[in-house]
């Protein structure tokens, strides 16, 4: 197997962070926090939008700093994004303002230090759920792959009202509906969840696969919602998504030739069949 790359994935000891940078002016600023690997030097780094949750109506980009001091330990710049709540501003604008910090990192990947073509997003809950609708909307910048924790997908009647939208527009707010133009995604669940059921990532993964698209799935015994803030396990699903990421783009032409290799390898080692 190829070794991994030594730019992403390999632990920094520290990070530097920029707060409060203002990434694009609606009615008012709307900001993100910049966090990225100490030693990055001048070579452009994939990067990850990194997303809150909190019901789309209540929660900061605060709540995501470990998780961004993380992915910059692990080479990656990260930015975590604010975007107006609802109560605020009525749907679609956590979307939109997801949608537009995306165009704004590929339109500032310089300054930022980033590859565009290396675009991730990640988000948790509310976030998952914005993550994956901004990934696969027509007309955003390309997204190179998601990560989404405990995230609702399968959004139907029953939501409307907590997005305050027709119940003709939910669909059209339902990460489901677009299974079958995701980009590589892994989703993170809990069986033990009963704010947003594992079914649903079952499900959109189950969708994805049916449409010939790139999908993981994680699901732990017995974990309820938010289970990254139990120990251990905000890094460990972190250093996950990292290596999906890897596999799936960034290390994507290494890993398809080791996959090749290794089924030639078994086509030698595994007995012939009779002709019938």
């Amino acid at each position: 197997m190829p070794e991994p790359r030594t730019d992403v994935g390999e632990p920094q000891r520290e990070t530097l962070v920029q707060i409060d940078q203002v990434y694009l002016q609606r009615d008012r600023p709307l900001h993100w926090d910049v966090y990225r690997p100490a030693s990055a030097g001048k070579a452009a780094r994939p990067a990850v939008l990194v997303l809150h949750g909190g019901g789309w109506r209540r929660g900061d980009r605060g709540m995501v700093a470990p998780a961004a001091t993380v992915l910059a330990q692990l080479g990656f710049v990260a930015l975590a994004v604010e975007y107006r709540l609802l109560g605020e501003a009525p749907w679609p604008a956590p979307l939109d303002d997801v949608t537009a910090a995306l165009r704004s990192a590929v339109d500032q990947a310089d300054s930022l230090g980033i590859d565009s073509s290396q675009l991730f997003v990640m988000g948790y809950s509310a976030g998952g759920h914005l993550a994956l609708l901004a990934a696969s909307q027509h007309g955003a910048p390309a997204v190179a792959g998601v990560a989404a924790f405990f995230a609702p997908i399968r959004l139907g009647p029953q939501d409307a009202g907590m997005l305050d939208v027709a119940l003709s527009a939910i669909a059209a707010a339902s990460p489901m509906t677009f299974a079958d133009r995701m980009p590589p995604t892994i989703l993170f669940a809990g069986d033990g969840d009963r704010m947003v059921p594992a079914s649903h990532a079952i499900d959109l993964h189950s969708a994805m696969r049916a449409a010939g698209r790139v999908a993981d799935l994680r699901l732990y015994s017995d974990l309820i919602h938010e289970f990254v803030r139990l120990p251990g396990m905000m890094r460990i699903t972190l250093e996950d998504a990292v290596a999906f990421f890897r596999r799936t783009s960034l290390d994507r032409d290494d890993f398809s030739l080791a996959s090749a290799q290794l089924a030639a390898w078994w086509e030698q080692m595994l007995p012939k069949r009779p002709e019938s």
